[in-house]
């Protein structure tokens, strides 16, 4: 069973159509309703993943369907200032949503993956995060912060025979980069050597081989084009 957050935007919306080829998927969603028609496999749950009770209760509901996990946190957020105006309600929702809620998730999966002696995590960070782009100082901080919750969680449940890595994104051609300006695209294609957006095609290939993969724990999978 695959768990989806973020399954309404960006790059979640840009897998789920091919992650139903690897197992069933529970996409989790917040507010907008991901569009699954014409997908099979799927099942749709809105939580609210700051929320520690949200969570708790869609571990509960979902007990029964709960077996050979593969959680995929994709769901984020972005607010973009520099440091010195950065409001503390922006860094507050971008660090709940990005961080909080990777946290929140992966704790409650954790008891059904022990039980069960396999596990899969994969945490979706940002080229950004690494290169520290100007303006995303709460974004940067929360999607590089998923490097060492990943390393942490690697460290303490091997023995259970679960997994936890993180893959680097760039840039592709969905979700973020649709709504920038041409000028800043251009900027953005002049970082990639290949001068080319990325598939999400690629995603799914990275996916399927952590699943198969026992021996691949605490890394960062860069997926970014060579930046």
């Amino acid at each position: 069973m695959i768990i989806l957050t973020g399954a309404s935007g960006g790059i979640g919306r840009a897998i789920l159509p091919s992650l139903v080829t690897l197992d069933n998927v529970i996409a989790v969603y917040h507010k907008n309703l991901p569009d699954i028609s014409g997908i099979n496999g799927v099942t749709l749950y809105q939580v609210d993943l700051t929320s520690e009770s949200k969570v708790n209760d869609f571990a509960a509901a979902m007990k029964d369907q709960l077996q050979r996990i593969t959680l995929i946190h994709a769901a984020a957020l972005s607010r973009n200032a520099l440091a010195a105006k950065f409001s503390t309600e922006d860094w507050d929702q971008v660090i709940n949503v990005n961080l909080r809620g990777s946290f929140l998730f992966t704790r409650a999966m954790l008891l059904p993956m022990i039980q069960e002696k396999w596990g899969r995590i994969i945490y979706i960070s940002s080229v950004a995060g690494m290169r520290g782009a100007p303006g995303t100082l709460a974004y940067s901080t929360a999607k590089t912060g998923l490097l060492g919750m990943s390393r942490v969680i690697a460290n303490e449940y091997a023995r259970f025979g679960i997994t936890s890595n993180v893959l680097v994104l760039g840039y592709f051609n969905t979700g973020l980069i649709e709504t920038l300006s041409e000028k800043l695209r251009k900027k953005i294609l002049e970082l990639i050597p290949s001068r080319q957006l990325g598939n999400p095609a690629n995603v799914i290939n990275a996916v399927e081989f952590l699943i198969k993969s026992e021996y691949v724990n605490g890394s960062a999978m860069h997926i970014d084009g060579g930046i």
